[in-house]
């Protein structure tokens, strides 16, 4: 059973997960249905591409995004714990293994701080709205990383592997709403904004770098939000 396996017995053609990026003027939309083939594939991913063991650590060095979260949610559907916050480690140093990520999901222009570290898969995370690659979206890859959005296509959109249970991100205060978080930028935070609100049944309306009070509440209007959420 995987990590969002309640979320199909409960409804999974319902909206999940709904990102406003109003930088590049975006409304991205997941059903819990896609929301699952999507943790899937990047479970797979971590697990066959990287052979990942079970105390590997997988660095999230992302804006917040919908890329960032569907990540985010097959590195748990993958039964390991990512992190946001690249403080976490040492590095990046180049004097070994021991305390740098051994994946790390990274912009272009954040490949150039982890690419080459020893014993680090870096991979690179287009900006594309739609999750084309750094090529497909024209731009140029740098040597010795790998390309997300082609390469995460060819994995399976089903999870055979061990998953955590979704009730154990679950909160008291939170029920079945609609919620709208602002951002995230360490787990807990993450576990906080995504993952307890799914655990309750509910939804989630990101609004990555949106700073505008009238702003959030306008999509709060339009998305019908019952309930404000800070990521702390």
């Amino acid at each position: 059973m995987s990590l969002l396996s309640p979320l199909l017995r409960a409804d999974p053609a319902s909206p999940r997960l709904t990102v406003y990026n109003d930088a590049r003027g975006t409304r991205m939309e997941f059903s819990g249905q896609t929301l699952e083939n999507w943790a899937s594939k990047v479970a797979n991913l971590l697990d066959e591409e990287f052979e990942l063991e079970d105390d590997s650590s997988v660095l999230i060095d992302l804006p917040v995004s919908w890329q960032a979260t569907v990540i985010a949610l097959g590195t748990y559907n993958s039964s390991r714990i990512p992190r946001f916050d690249g403080s976490n480690f040492d590095g990046p140093s180049f004097d070994g293994p021991t305390h740098n990520p051994t994946v790390v999901f990274t912009s272009l222009a954040g490949a150039d701080t982890w690419n080459g570290i020893p014993e680090c898969d870096c991979v690179v995370v287009s900006d594309d709205a739609f999750g084309r690659g750094v090529v497909e979206a024209g731009g140029a890859l740098p040597p010795g990383t790998i390309d997300f959005g082609p390469t995460v296509r060819f994995y399976g959109d089903q999870y055979f592997g061990e998953s955590p249970e979704l009730s154990t991100f679950a909160r008291d205060e939170l029920g079945a709403e609609r919620y709208l978080v602002p951002h995230w930028s360490t787990t807990d935070e993450f576990e906080h904004a995504v993952l307890a609100p799914l655990a309750a049944g509910g939804s989630v309306v990101v609004a990555a770098g949106l700073v505008s009070t009238n702003r959030m509440n306008e999509i709060a209007q339009i998305e019908k939000v019952t309930r404000f959420l800070t990521a702390g």
